[in-house]
C-alpha cells in the first residue's frame, strides 16, 4: 500500500520514474518527447496512471530535418500504446481531397479531430530507426479491423517522399499496398503527378502514394474513403494511421 501511495504522489508532482532497467516510465505533460514511445506506456504497471491518449509537445526529433509541427497525438491504448498518429478521418469535417502538394507536405487539420500530419514530419520521424505502421479502420456496418506492417518509412522531399512499406501481417485480409505494388512509389497530388499512369490518379483519389489508380484511397473525399480488401471495395467512415518504433518496448 505504501508503494502505491508513493507512486501516486510522485505522479502528481510530475516526477519521472524509472523501472528496474532504468527506462523512464512517466513523463510530465510539459516535457517534450521525440515520439510517443518515449512516454513509456508499454510499462503495464503504470498504465492505470498514464494511459490517456492526448496531444503532447514534441522536440526537434530529426536533427537537421526541419519538421513543420511541434506537437503529436499519442495513441497510448492500442496494442500496447506508443503510437504516433499521422492521419485520422472520422466525420468529414476536414477536406483531405482538395489539397495541393505543399499542404500534403506541411500537414493540415486538428490533432484532436481529423488531420494529416504532413509528409515532411512523417519523413522526419521515420528517418530515425525502424518503424511499424498500423491502420485502424471501421467498415460501414460498424465492424472494426486493422492492417499492420512491420516496416514503414517515407523518404525525403528530394525523393518526392518515396514510400517504403513491407512486413504485412494482418490475418484474413489482403494487403492493398502490395496488390497494387505501392512500395517504392513517390507521393502524388493533383498538382504534382508522380504516378506511372497515363493520367494523374490523384485528381480522382486525393494525394497518396500511387502507381496507377490505387486499391487504397485514404485521402480521397470523405464519402469516397475506401479500400479494396479480399477483392471487395469497402467504404471506411473512420480510419486512423499510426506509427511507432519497431523496438518500442511492450509489456
Amino acid at each position: 500500500m505504501t508503494t502505491i501511495i508513493t507512486l501516486v504522489v510522485l505522479v502528481s508532482l510530475g516526477i519521472v520514474l524509472a523501472d528496474a532497467d532504468g527506462n523512464d516510465c512517466i513523463i510530465r505533460d510539459n516535457d517534450p518527447i521525440e515520439n510517443c514511445c518515449n512516454l513509456g506506456f508499454g510499462h503495464s504497471k503504470f498504465s492505470s496512471v498514464v494511459n490517456k491518449p492526448k496531444v503532447y509537445d514534441v522536440k526537434n526529433f530529426c536533427g537537421n530535418c526541419q519538421s513543420t509541427l511541434t506537437k503529436v497525438y499519442c495513441d497510448t491504448l492500442t496494442a500496447g500504446g506508443g503510437w504516433t498518429v499521422i492521419q485520422r478521418r472520422q466525420d468529414g469535417s476536414v477536406d483531405f481531397f482538395n489539397r495541393g502538394w505543399v499542404e500534403y507536405e506541411e500537414g493540415f487539420g486538428d490533432l484532436t479531430g481529423e488531420f494529416w500530419y504532413g509528409l515532411r514530419s512523417i519523413h522526419c520521424l521515420t528517418s530515425n530507426g525502424r518503424w511499424e505502421l498500423r491502420i485502424d479502420f471501421m467498415f460501414a456496418n460498424g465492424t472494426k479491423s486493422y492492417l499492420s506492417y512491420k516496416q514503414f518509412s517515407v523518404g525525403p522531399a528530394e525523393d518526392q517522399y518515396q514510400l517504403s512499406i513491407s512486413g504485412f501481417d494482418s490475418v484474413g485480409l489482403t494487403d492493398p499496398f502490395s496488390t497494387h505494388a505501392l512500395n517504392s512509389m513517390k507521393f502524388s497530388s493533383a498538382d504534382r503527378d508522380n504516378d506511372l499512369s497515363a493520367r494523374n490518379c490523384a485528381l480522382g483519389e486525393g494525394g497518396w502514394w500511387l502507381r496507377s489508380c490505387s486499391h487504397i484511397e485514404l485521402n480521397n473525399d470523405y464519402n469516397n474513403t475506401k479500400v479494396l480488401l479480399n477483392s471487395e471495395w469497402h467504404d471506411l467512415p473512420s480510419v486512423e494511421l499510426k506509427i511507432r518504433p519497431l523496438n518500442c518496448r511492450l509489456e
